[in-house]
C-alpha cells in the first residue's frame, strides 16, 4: 500500500512538471501615454514543462470598456520554449494619472493601476497575471522658489534652504503647468483640455513648524502656466533643524481624469551662539525744528535667538553726527525671552537742519557685537512767519499829510475826491431844488393827461 501511494505521488509530481505554463504581467501605457484606444504592450507565456502545449488560449478577466483583445490570441508553445503576446487595450479618457487616495502613502504618485487578470488556458493548465495600465499625468509643479529675508533658493524635489534664522519673514512661490497641448487637431479629445480648477496644499509634515495653506489656480488651460505664492514666518521660537514642507497639486481635467503631482522640499533653520536680535524699532517723533530744544525718543525690543542664555548684554543707542550715546547695560536674557528698550536723546536748539540717524547695536559679553539696527529722523529749519502792516485808510480828514512818500499822497487824494464825488452826489438829491424839479414833472404830467380827456369828450359831442 504504501508502495502504491509513492507512485501515484511521484506520478502526479511528473504530470505537473511536464504541463508547467507561465504567464508575465504587463502594462498597457505608461508615463507619457495619452488616453486613447489600441494602446499596447507585450507579455511572455512560457512552457516550462516537459512536453509540447497546442491551443493555448489567451484571456481577459476584467471590465469590458479596457477592450482587452490579443495578437496571436492562441498558440502552441514547444516544450521549454516561449510565446510573445501583444497586448492591445483601450485607455479610457477617465482613466486616473495618479494615487487618489489622500490616505495612501502613495498619495498623488504617477503609477499603473491594475485594470484585472490575464489568463492563458490549455487543457486544464492555466496561469495568470495582472494586466495594469498607466496614463499621463499632465499637472506638473515647473518651479518652487523659497524666499526669506535676504536669502532665495529655487528647490528641486528632495533639496532644501539653509541658514534661515527664527523670526524670519519668508515666502514660497510655487509655478505649475498644464501638460495638456493648446490644441486637439485630431479631434481625440487629447489636447485643448482644461482643469477648472488646481488645488494645491503647502503644508509642513513636521508639527514644530507652522505652515499650512492651501489655495487654487482657477482654470488652467492646456499649455498654460500659473504661479501663487504663499507668505509664512519662521517663528522666533523655532529649534534648529530641517524641516520638510510638502507641496501637492492636483486636480480633474475636462474628461475626469484625475492628475497631480506631490514635492518636498525643506526649510533648514540653524542658531547661532549668540544672537540678540533687535526688532520692532522706531522713532518718536520723526521730525523735530531746530527753533527751541527737542526730544526724540528710539524704542525697540531686544531677543535672544541664540542657543545659548546670555549675560552682561549691552545695548548701545548712538547719533554719530551729533556725537550722542545712550547705552543700557548688565542685562541678562535667556534663550527667547525678550526686553523692551527706550532711549531718549535731548536735541538742542540751533541744530543744524537734516536727516540723522540713531544706530541700536546689541552686544553679548559686554563687547561682543551681535547686531544692530538704524533709524533716521529729520530736524527742520524753523519757519519765520512775516508780518504785512496794512495802512489804516479809514480817517475822515481830507487834509493832506506833507510827510507822507509821493505814491501814499497820491492815494489819499484819489480816495478824497471820491470822498468829494460821493458828497456832492448825496447832498443834491436832499435839497429844495431837488424836490422842486420833481413836483415840476408831477405837474406837467397831470396836464398832459387833462388835456388828453378834454379832446376825447369834446369829439362825441361835435358829432351830435
Amino acid at each position: 500500500m504504501k508502495k502504491l501511494l509513492l507512485f501515484v505521488l511521484f506520478s502526479l509530481i511528473l504530470a505537473v512538471g511536464a504541463s508547467a505554463l507561465q504567464v508575465s504581467s504587463g502594462t498597457i501605457g505608461g508615463e507619457n501615454q495619452d488616453r486613447i484606444a489600441n494602446a499596447s504592450t507585450t507579455v511572455t507565456v512560457t512552457n516550462d514543462g516537459t512536453t509540447d502545449l497546442t491551443n493555448i488560449a489567451m484571456s481577459f478577466i476584467g471590465d469590458a470598456k479596457y477592450a482587452v483583445h490579443f495578437e496571436p490570441a492562441t498558440f502552441n508553445i514547444a516544450a521549454g520554449s516561449s510565446q510573445s503576446v501583444v497586448v492591445y487595450g483601450t485607455i479610457p479618457l477617465n482613466f486616473d494619472s495618479v494615487v487618489k487616495t489622500s490616505s495612501s502613502t502613495d498619495y498623488l504618485k504617477a503609477t499603473p493601476f491594475k485594470v484585472g487578470t490575464l489568463k492563458a488556458v490549455v487543457g486544464t493548465t492555466e496561469a495568470t497575471a495582472d494586466l495594469n495600465m498607466q496614463a499621463a499625468n499632465q499637472i506638473e509643479i515647473k518651479k518652487v522658489t523659497v524666499q526669506c529675508g535676504d536669502i532665495s533658493e529655487r528647490l528641486k524635489d528632495g533639496e532644501s534652504i539653509d541658514g534661515l534664522s527664527p523670526d524670519t519673514e519668508c515666502s514660497i512661490t510655487i509655478e505649475i503647468e498644464n501638460n495638456f497641448d493648446d490644441n486637439d487637431k485630431d479631434d481625440l479629445k487629447i489636447g485643448d483640455i482644461d482643469f477648472d480648477p488646481i488645488y494645491i496644499d503647502v503644508e509642513s509634515t513636521d508639527s514644530d513648524f507652522d505652515l499650512d495653506e492651501d489655495d487654487d489656480f482657477g482654470t488652467v488651460s492646456g499649455g498654460d502656466k500659473e504661479t501663487i505664492i504663499f507668505d509664512f514666518p519662521i517663528e522666533d521660537d523655532t529649534d534648529e533643524g530641517k524641516y520638510p514642507v510638502e507641496i501637492r497639486v492636483y486636480g480633474t481635467d475636462d474628461n475626469g481624469a484625475f492628475h497631480g503631482e506631490i514635492m518636498t522640499v525643506k526649510i533648514e533653520v540653524e542658531r547661532l551662539k549668540h544672537d540678540l536680535q533687535i526688532k520692532g524699532v522706531s522713532v518718536m517723533p520723526t521730525q523735530v525744528d531746530n527753533c527751541k530744544d527737542s526730544k526724540v525718543s528710539v524704542s525697540a525690543t531686544l531677543m535672544n535667538l541664540g542657543k545659548r542664555d546670555d549675560s552682561d548684554i549691552v545695548v548701545k543707542a548712538i547719533i554719530p553726527e551729533l556725537n550722542m550715546e545712550k547705552s543700557r547695560t548688565g542685562m541678562e536674557l535667556d534663550v527667547d525671552d525678550s526686553e523692551f528698550l527706550s532711549f531718549t536723546f535731548d536735541i538742542p536748539e540751533g541744530t543744524k537742519e537734516g536727516v540723522y540717524s540713531i544706530e541700536l547695536s546689541s552686544f553679548f559679553d559686554v563687547s561682543g557685537f551681535s547686531n544692530s539696527k538704524r533709524l533716521d529722523f529729520v530736524v527742520n529749519q524753523c519757519k519765520v512767519i512775516e508780518t504785512t502792516v496794512v495802512p489804516d485808510t479809514t480817517t475822515s480828514t481830507t487834509t493832506t499829510d506833507t510827510t507822507v512818500t509821493t505814491g501814499a499822497t497820491t492815494t489819499d487824494t484819489t480816495s478824497a475826491q471820491a470822498r468829494v464825488r460821493s458828497a456832492s452826489a448825496s447832498s443834491f438829491k436832499d435839497s429844495p431844488a431837488y424836490l422842486w424839479l420833481l413836483g415840476g414833472i408831477a405837474v406837467l404830467l397831470v396836464v398832459i393827461v387833462l388835456g388828453l380827456l378834454v379832446v376825447l369828450f369834446r369829439r362825441p359831442l361835435d358829432e351830435e
